[in-house]
């Protein structure tokens, strides 16, 4: 019992201050949703329609991000020198932002070919092509925040992550419908907002890294074979999440060029999982911090402790939150909108989604395993598998061909 005690008070320490940031992620866009349902319907679907495009571009980045904190876990565990990587991580994010821009501005000179309700097409192309140039800050506070994880510096962007959540919801209300000299942008004042948030969000972690690694001279420091390695790591990750990502933005879609009010449904409902999964991943990046230090130590017996006992808390958090949502929907629906349409869709779909839930908690914390033994493509192998051979061509088949 002291030995579990020891290996759970661990990961939760490192997976609390995640579970803050990664919420912080989705609370931001929760705001971004909560204020677009208060502005109307159409500029709820406009977002959830551009976003589902975003995503679907930039995840693949933050993925082959994802590989600096797992290349430097096992650095560390081998007694390499790892401060010095910093810069190259740095420019790795600042190309990969490049090039995901230039990919959404294409992107939204496509729009108008994709089929979406005419009367919302201005709206989600304005929204992406603001949005798009937060990708620089964005990718830049991801690559600094994959470093300081690494070596189990989690507190502070995990910190000014919740902050940016209020400093970006008073940010929307002020944009979106204005107050005093500044006028009422509408969605526009979404994507403002975003690109404000972001670039804070890079700069304060650029001033909180700076004295750490300029004592370490390793500014200057550029290192291709480290780079080689974390995209080797990090690209099966990118196209796994991508598929997974995908998979769900597929479907916003695709409702979203039936009818508006679906892609704003589907919206809320893919915030509400967000929530929950957010702390799954957070576990599921302290077991693969935790096992890919042991990794590079070669200690199996840690490895299998931390992973077991990762796998076990995912396991019962995620158990906790499909009851609380199939007990209690409607409530969970209301936090966002009172429009009836949306409610009396979105109600029988919250009961089948807490269904999923402890699957989804079982199956993150299993890969946060593999991701820490540098196994992932097999990570990725799942995601195509279980998404694009046998779930979404269900969902499909049972949506549009199942009489």
């Amino acid at each position: 019992m002291k030995q579990f005690k020891k290996y759970l008070k661990e990961i939760v320490l490192i997976a609390a201050p995640i579970t803050v940031g990664n919420l912080g992620h989705v609370l931001t866009g929760a705001t971004d949703v909560f204020v677009a349902a208060k502005h109307s319907v159409d500029t709820l679907a406009s977002i959830a329609i551009a976003n589902s495009i975003l995503f679907t571009v930039f995840i693949i980045g933050i993925g082959l991000l994802t590989g600096i904190s797992i290349m430097l876990s096992n650095y560390r565990g081998e007694k390499k020198h790892t401060k010095k990587f910093f810069f190259s991580g740095v420019i790795l994010s600042q190309i990969l932002a490049f090039f995901t821009w230039l990919a959404i501005i294409g992107l939204a000179f496509a729009v108008p070919f994709l089929g979406f309700e005419s009367h919302l097409i201005k709206n989600i192309q304005q929204y992406m092509f603001i949005t798009s140039f937060s990708m620089f800050g964005m990718f830049l506070y991801q690559a600094i925040k994959e470093f300081l994880l690494a070596h189990e510096i989690i507190n502070f962007p995990n910190l000014i992550l919740l902050i940016t959540v209020f400093v970006n919801l008073i940010l929307n209300f002020i944009l979106v419908f204005g107050l005093g000299p500044i006028p009422a942008l509408g969605i526009v004042g979404l994507s403002i907002s975003t690109l404000i948030v972001r670039t804070v969000l890079a700069l304060a972690m650029v001033v909180y890294t700076w004295n750490i690694i300029k004592e370490q001279n390793s500014v200057k420091y550029f290192d291709y074979n480290y780079l080689k390695n974390v995209l080797k790591i990090g690209f099966p990750i990118g196209i796994g999440l991508l598929l997974e990502f995908f998979g769900f933005n597929i479907v916003t879609i695709s409702v979203g060029r039936n009818a508006g009010v679906l892609a704003a449904t589907h919206n809320i409902l893919i915030t509400l999982i967000d929530a929950t999964f957010m702390v799954s991943l957070a576990i599921s990046s302290a077991i693969s911090i935790k096992v890919g230090y042991f990794n590079g130590a070669k200690n199996i017996y840690e490895i299998k402790n931390y992973g077991t006992i990762g796998v076990l808390l995912s396991t019962v958090f995620m158990c906790f939150c499909s009851l609380m949502f199939y007990c209690k929907p409607q409530f969970f629906i209301g936090i966002f909108t009172s429009d009836s349409q949306i409610i009396n869709v979105a109600l029988p779909i919250v009961s089948l989604f807490a269904l999923f839930e402890i699957a989804d908690g079982i199956q993150i914390s299993l890969g946060g395993i593999l991701k820490g033994l540098k196994l992932t493509k097999q990570v990725t192998a799942c995601v195509l598998s279980s998404y694009w051979l046998f779930g979404l061509p269900l969902g499909f088949y049972l949506a549009y061909f199942k009489s």
